[in-house]
Parts: structure tokens; sequence; C-alpha cells
């Protein structure tokens, strides 16, 4: 039986969103990964997201609503900087990240490896 992912993709002001449950967008961004290579930033969001109550419980305290990966220096000039921001909530007791993708993303490579076949 095949595991069927289902997240929400949008564009919120230039930017490619996905949201979902942290297991399915950590699914998404090992596809993502897998594609395009692990990037620092892609890294330290796979992190954040497997220890998403000690990054949520950090952002309530702070009053702060997005957590900005780290992002390496040669990375950002060569254009392969993937995750911009994430969010983090918990709603009806899931727990929901929001992955907010660089401008420089296209929208369509996303799309294409959300419904191509698993590896």
């Amino acid at each position: 039986m095949v595991h069927e992912l289902v997240v929400k993709v949008s564009r919120e002001l230039g930017y490619v969103v996905i949201e979902g449950t942290v297991a399915e967008v950590c699914a998404v961004l090992e596809k993502i990964a897998g594609e395009l290579g692990l990037t620092d930033d892609l890294e330290d969001t796979l992190r954040i997201l497997k220890n998403f109550d000690t990054y949520y419980n950090t952002l309530r305290k702070k009053f702060k609503d997005c957590i900005t990966p780290h992002k390496n220096e040669r990375d950002l000039l060569l254009g392969r900087v993937i995750v911009d921001k994430i969010k983090l909530k918990v709603e009806s007791g899931q727990k929901i990240a929001s992955v907010i993708f660089d401008k420089r993303v296209n929208q369509d490579l996303i799309l294409g490896l959300l419904t191509s076949s698993p590896p």
C-alpha cells in the first residue's frame, strides 16, 4: 500500500509555501533533498521539524511566528538556498508546519516532486 502525502501548496507574496503535518512536510523535504541535494538550510529545517516541541516552545516564549534556518553564504551566492522560513503551530492536537521556500524555488518543481511516484 502506497502512503499518499497530503500537503497544501500555495503561493504567498511570490514565495512557494507547503503546509501539512510535520511528518508529511519532512517527507516532502527529504524528497526535495534527494532530487536537488542536501543544503545547510534544508538540513537545518529537517532538524528543526524533528525537534518540533523544543522549537515551538521557544517561538511561543519569544512571541515569534517564524524560524529562519541556518543558510550557508556560498549557497546564498550560488542560488542553492531552498528554505526561507518555517512556521510551526499546533491545531487540534496536530503538529503543523509551514515551509516557506526561497523566491528562486520553482513552484512547478515542487508540484512535480509531489505528484511523481515514490522511489
